[in-house]
Parts: structure tokens; sequence; C-alpha cells
């Protein structure tokens, strides 16, 4: 009995390639349609039981993808514990300058310099190092990311300690790849002492109108600490704070209130960002804040 009679899903603990199963005779063409295998690129299956999410999608993808290809971005973010990318989102990939190459449906791809540095081993192929895969993040304009949204993922990646400002800023002074003076800018708006990237995102829209805020703001009554403002202008008292859907749950919204109250009660005043706000008019969110501070000029 030839192996295709008898081989299940459990033979398989990760994405493989369809026709080398089928040539291999692991699997018959009629196996591999059964519904016991999920399509995630072309000719790339995964069996149905294996959890899908964007690290899955990155292994699968490194199997189709160009020689000398380099995954990048926010995919090698998410494989190195960041999680930056949606489940479906494009994997990223960075391709030497020198290779050509195909569009592969469910993935972007850049054609750019790539130096030794730049990357190293994994799996079967190439991931970005810490620095370059920063600066892809920063850089590539073409995936729609907004300036704050990036400052905001450089920002987790400056709090988590995986890379180093100055080492940065010294990666980036001299190359001259397209996005770079984005990329430099980004650091410039960048501060490690975030904690969310939202956060981060109101910063950076409060800061390109002329709005300096400071982030992770402590505010005491003598020795005793009241409690950390996510936001806080303090020449005038003012904080901006964002409240995401998990201050809806549980005990959270009686201890913002409880907290804010305090904080208050010293003449403190506070502006609430809501999601909805922060993406549906971020210039809206800006003029609300702008309003509060001249009224407490």
């Amino acid at each position: 009995m030839s192996r295709s009679h008898y081989a299940t899903t459990a033979e398989f603990s990760g994405p493989f390639l369809g026709s080398h199963a089928v040539s291999e005779g692991d699997l018959t063409r009629a196996q591999l349609r059964s519904g016991l295998y999920n399509r995630l690129f072309q000719d790339v299956y995964v069996p149905i039981g294996i959890p899908q999410d964007h690290e899955l999608r990155c292994k699968a993808a490194m199997l189709i993808a160009p020689d000398g290809a380099v995954l990048t971005g926010c995919s090698a973010a998410t494989v190195r514990g960041f999680p930056f990318s949606l489940e479906n989102d494009p994997v990223e990939f960075v391709v030497p300058e020198q290779k050509g190459f195909h569009s592969l449906r469910g993935t972007h791809l850049r054609r750019t310099r790539l130096l030794g540095q730049d990357f190293e081993s994994w799996r079967d192929g190439r991931i970005a190092s810490p620095l370059r895969m920063t600066m892809d993040v920063l850089t590539d304009t073409r995936l729609r990311r907004s300036f704050p949204r990036v400052v905001g993922l450089l920002d987790v990646l400056l709090h988590a300690g995986y890379v180093d400002r100055d080492t940065l800023a010294a990666y980036l002074a001299h190359r001259h790849d397209n996005g770079i003076v984005r990329a430099r800018q980004a650091l410039t708006f960048s501060d490690g002492r975030a904690e969310s990237i939202p956060e981060s995102e109101v910063r950076v829209w409060l800061r390109l109108y002329d709005i300096q805020a400071e982030p992770q703001v402590e505010v005491y009554r003598g020795t005793r600490f009241l409690g950390r403002l996510d936001l806080a202008i303090r020449e005038v008292k003012l904080a901006v704070e964002y409240d995401g859907a998990w201050h809806l749950e549980g005990e959270q919204p009686h201890l913002d209130a409880h907290r804010r109250a305090l904080i208050e009660a010293e003449g403190w005043e506070f502006i609430v960002i809501t999601k909805e706000e922060l993406y549906a008019d971020p210039r809206a969110m800006v003029r609300r804040v702008r309003a509060a501070l001249d009224a407490r000029i």
C-alpha cells in the first residue's frame, strides 16, 4: 500500500508544500482537497487542526518566498514576540535589489539593498535583524500605516528595550533607503516611556499640531502617590488620557473615576479620548485638547 493511502493530518506539524507532498506520495490531490487541510497561500497548506495566526502565515510564506527574501517589518516583529500584525495582514519581505520576483498574493515584497548585518537565519530562510526590522516598520509607506501609528510601534520596541535609541539613530544616520527621512522623524517623535500604542498615537497627533504632552506623569499630594497620567501638560495641569475598551470592564471604571477625582482635587483637568475619537477624527481630538489648553493658559 502506498504512503498516500494512509497519510493523515498528524503527519504534518506545520505548513507544507502541497505539490511536494503529492510528488513524495504523502498525499493525493484528492486528500489535499478533502477539507482536512487549509490552504494559506498558493500550494501551501496546513492541517486544519493547527490554530492560525500571523506567525503561522509567516512560516507558510517562507516556503514560497523568492530566493534571498528576508522576513521583516511588522511580520518579523510578530514572530519576535511583538504582535504588530493581525492574522491576515500581508506577510512582509524585503528582497535583494538584484533579484527579480513575482508578486505573491497575501504577501508584501519590496526590493531593497541588503547588507550582511541586516538579517540572520530563521527556519529555512532569513529574518531581519532588530535594527533592520525596525527601519522597515518605519519606512514602508506602501502599507499605509499612519505616522502616529509607526511611532507607537517604535515606542513599544523602545519600551521593551528591544532596540536602543542611540544605536538605532546611528543605524539610520547613513542609510539612503526609501522612507528614511520618515524613519528619522519617527525616532525624534518616539518616547520609550509610553505604555500603549494608542497613547503614543494621541501624543504624536498632539505634537504634530505643536502641543507637547509628556507621557506617564506621576502625580503626588505631598509624598502620597495619587496616580499616573497617560499624558500631561504639566504647566497648566491638563491631563489627556486614552480609554480603550478595557477601561469599561469590571472594576476599571470605578478605579479610573477614583484616581481622577483625587487628581482633579489637586487642580488638574482631564480630557478623555475614546477609540472612536482617535481613529475616526483625530483632528477633532486635537481641537478639543487645544480648546482646553487655551482655556487654562
